[in-house]
């Protein structure tokens, strides 16, 4: 008995440690206030860290991260890289960021 109370507290505090650990692409809304346009890729990195997603096309790249609202709530942020500069960077499924992301992709 006293050995599954044991593997159950140790099991427990595993968890919560594994909740601790920093996530990979994780934000917070005020960091954002450090990113300017025109930044390079390295420097976005150093700032907010490794994106949790990257994908690339022949126009542009993509670096991905998201914010934690609370509540189960994720935002995600988009930030776009053409020729290795940050052109446009926004919360990714809005409107208005998917028009100006049209602009820059057709002017290439």
């Amino acid at each position: 008995m006293k050995r599954n109370v044991f593997s159950y507290f140790l099991a427990f505090v595993m968890l919560v440690f594994a909740g601790c650990l920093p996530h990979t692409g994780k934000i917070r809304g005020s960091e954002l206030t450090e990113i300017q346009l025109d930044m390079s890729k390295q420097d976005v990195i150093e700032r907010l860290g490794k994106p949790v997603n990257a994908s690339a096309n022949e126009k542009f790249e993509v670096y991905r991260y998201f914010e934690d609202r609370g509540r189960y709530q994720l935002v995600y942020h988009e930030f776009i890289f053409v020729d290795g500069k940050l052109k446009l960077f926004g919360l990714a499924d809005t409107p208005d960021f998917r028009a100006k992301l049209e602009v820059i992709t057709s002017q290439r």
